[in-house]
């Protein structure tokens, strides 16, 4: 996966496998465009050709405006909020892609 990515910007990262799928199966990464996180999951079920369900119990990140990664920290109950961090090397890849 990219960690830039401009053609992904505003777009939900979602570990994804089909429906009916075993434990244990190996997920597909599927960059959603949605207003939040849980439009995002619904977006998976709705495709009526394949719909998917998330592997995980939340998103692995989001692509910022600028298409660099960011990832989720999930919550920690009473202690913090979930958030979206840009990963370390996302900047790195926009700087060596001539971004600023």
């Amino acid at each position: 996966m990219k960690l830039f990515h401009p053609d992904s910007a505003n777009k939900f990262v979602i570990a994804a496998v089909p429906n009916n799928a075993r434990e244990g199966t190996d997920p597909t990464y599927v960059a959603v465009k949605a207003g939040g996180i849980e439009q995002a999951e619904q977006s998976l079920l709705a495709d009526q050709r394949a719909p998917m369900r998330s592997a995980y119990p939340y998103v692995l990140g989001r692509y910022d405006e600028k298409g660099r990664y960011m990832t989720y920290k999930p919550p920690i109950d009473g202690v913090t909020p979930g958030r979206f961090v840009v990963h370390p090397l996302a900047q790195q890849e926009m700087a060596a892609a001539g971004w600023h």
